[in-house]
């Protein structure tokens, strides 16, 4: 019988080895020397099944090269071997890791109904979202992700429906130049999620525990992503991010208004802690700072200067808006429209369209926490923003008599005084919840840090490892869940409940007379300040993970509080209960 090189090998080690054994004095220890000789034995065989390995690899890659010199000639090495997979979407690695190709997606299909006592009941379904996304790496470094939205309530499709269009590069960059850092840097171009605080910056819908965010996060941090450059880096306890950047596809409009103030911009920057991060337990501690420079935006370019508008009472299936600031860019929108005044409503000025008017700047901060316990954890946010903005009189805003005559007293005013213009105002929000994992699932499992998650690192970026899906005979994930938040959109000299009176002397109420003059008018608009609202919300929820890529969400809802903003006087106290379900996969 011929042998092969292993077994040669093992042959030739263990008659050396018995030899050397026999030559030893008889009173030698013979347990001693047999432990000896299975050591030995023991590297031998790790050593040939190296051998092995290396041999198979060499004989593969040859073969694999002879067969594609013989099929076209020309000699060229053979593609690299790639890995492809088909379960969770499309997904393709080369061997090397060096490129990889994701073709993924979701769809989030809603359904609500609300009792709402100053609009009555309402119910609707719709498509939430349904997206397609593109993801991939390219020469071990480069990065790439294209993501757009076909779903949603208008249908439409537009530059507003692009999400995701960003590059990155990761590269150990100070490393490179010898300096002691062999972390690797992230920087990261073109359109992508801003560095604004957890919830907001956590990309996939399907890592949040709700149906909806939280208000605090739809006013402050709505629309998420913007076109910008950032740079990041970190490590598996910490980790920072900060950016620049301007429009984003989702504003109003397409950018905003092409004049000699330019374009509006931002600077960003989120750090992260972790003091506590293992297989069971996790802590977490965030913060965020935001420096905004409006330049000759208004709300006809720029969502986020109607502060509020867009939350819809974490409930957007049902479109219910409780919230609005005026523009706080002092362009009022709405029904007037003077000839003559810069304030003409979405129109133009000699050739010109509407532009900011008094806002300078905003800052902004945010904190973040969660802690984690095995299958219970809880998790909290608050959010602050100041405006400074400059006072000014009617004559600044060209409101002449002319551009007055038949205009009410108190509409008169209502312009002039710009809905309550003090040069600075200042809004804030929170919420916090608690959930447990009834099947004894983790939220950790969910956490992912740069490492794993260059665009949105040290997040909840997917849900939560099934531990008994149905496809193994279990019974899937099932989650409880509660929620708090609370925003407060009113800022200035009315105080909390002087809300009536304020709007009385404007006219805006039935039965409350309205200044004869336009002097008092003036004085009465300039108490009232800006009110955009304050709203109290308790949520429930019940969600069950089947499959991995599968969830069902209900939710309950409560308006616990509400004040109304300036121009929904009606929805003072206006409590309302919703019920919400989602049917989500995501792949």
């Amino acid at each position: 019988m011929k042998l092969g090189v292993g077994q040669r090998a093992l042959a030739i080690a263990a008659f050396g080895l018995f030899t050397s054994a026999s030559a030893t004095p008889a009173a030698a220890d013979t347990a001693s020397e047999l432990r000896e000789l299975k050591a030995r034995l023991q590297q031998l065989e790790a050593q040939v099944a190296k051998q092995r390995a290396e041999v198979k690899r060499a004989t593969n890659v040859a073969n694999a090269a002879q067969a594609h010199v013989s099929k076209d000639g020309h000699g060229h090495p053979p593609p690299p071997p790639v890995f492809v997979s088909f379960k969770n979407g499309l997904f393709v690695e080369t061997e090397d890791k060096a490129f990889s190709f994701h073709v993924g997606g979701r769809v989030h299909a809603d359904g609500g109904w609300q009792s709402d006592p100053a609009n009555g009941d309402a119910s609707n379904v719709l498509l939430r979202r349904a997206r397609l996304d593109i993801a991939g790496k390219a020469f071990k470094y480069w990065y790439y992700r294209t993501q757009f939205e076909f779903g949603g309530s208008s249908g439409a499709v537009s530059a507003a429906n692009v999400r995701d269009a960003w590059l990155a590069f990761k590269y150990p960059i100070l490393a490179k130049f010898g300096l002691p850092y062999e972390r690797d840097i992230v920087i990261q171009l073109a359109n992508q999620l801003r560095p604004l605080g957890l919830e907001a910056m956590s990309t996939s819908n399907s890592g949040i525990t709700f149906i909806e965010r939280s208000m605090m996060s739809d006013a402050f941090n709505t629309p998420r992503r913007h076109l910008g450059a950032s740079i990041s880096t970190g490590d598996h306890n910490w980790g920072v991010k900060t950016g620049i950047y301007s429009t984003s596809p989702q504003d109003t409009a397409n950018r905003p208004f092409n004049n000699q103030l330019g374009q509006y911009w931002e600077v960003d920057g989120r750090a992260v802690y972790l003091p506590i991060r293992t297989e069971e337990d996790l802590i977490h501690i965030g913060a965020t700072g935001r420096y905004y420079k409006n330049n000759g935006a208004s709300s006809a370019s720029n969502d986020e200067l109607l502060v509020g508008r867009g939350v819809r009472n974490e409930a957007n299936a049902l479109n219910t808006r409780l919230l609005g600031t005026p523009d706080m860019s002092c362009n009022p929108g709405g029904p007037f429209s003077l000839a003559g005044s810069r304030w003409a409503a979405n129109t133009t000025l000699n050739g010109q369209l509407v532009q900011n008017n008094c806002l300078r700047s905003v800052a902004a901060f945010n904190l973040e926490f969660v802690a984690i316990h095995g299958p219970f954890s809880i998790q909290a946010e608050y959010s602050r923003s100041y405006y400074s903005r400059d006072s000014y009189t009617s004559a600044g805003l060209l409101i002449t008599p002319t551009a007055l005559t038949g205009v009410p007293a108190f509409q008169a005013a209502r312009l002039a005084a710009g809905q309550g213009l003090q040069s600075s105002a200042s809004f804030d929000g929170f919420y916090a919840q608690a959930q447990l994992f009834l099947t004894g699932e983790t939220r950790i499992t969910g956490y992912t840090d740069i490492e794993h998650n260059i665009n949105t690192p040290y997040t909840f970026s997917t849900a939560p490892k099934i531990l008994n899906p149905i496809s193994k005979g279990g019974y899937g994930a099932w989650e409880v869940a509660a929620r708090w938040s609370s925003i407060n959109l009113d800022n200035g000299a009315q105080g909390a409940w002087s809300y009536l009176p304020a709007y009385g002397a404007l006219g805006l109420v039935p039965g409350v007379a309205t200044p004869t003059g336009l002097i008092p008018a003036t004085l009465a608009a300039n108490s009232v300040g800006l009110t955009g609202g304050r709203v109290n919300k308790i949520t429930l929820g019940l969600n069950w993970y089947p499959e991995k890529g599968y969830r069902f969400l209900f939710n309950y809802g409560r308006v616990l509080a509400n004040v109304a903003p300036y121009n929904q006087p009606w929805l003072n106290s206006n409590d309302t209960n919703s019920f919400l379900t989602r049917a989500e996969v995501w792949w």
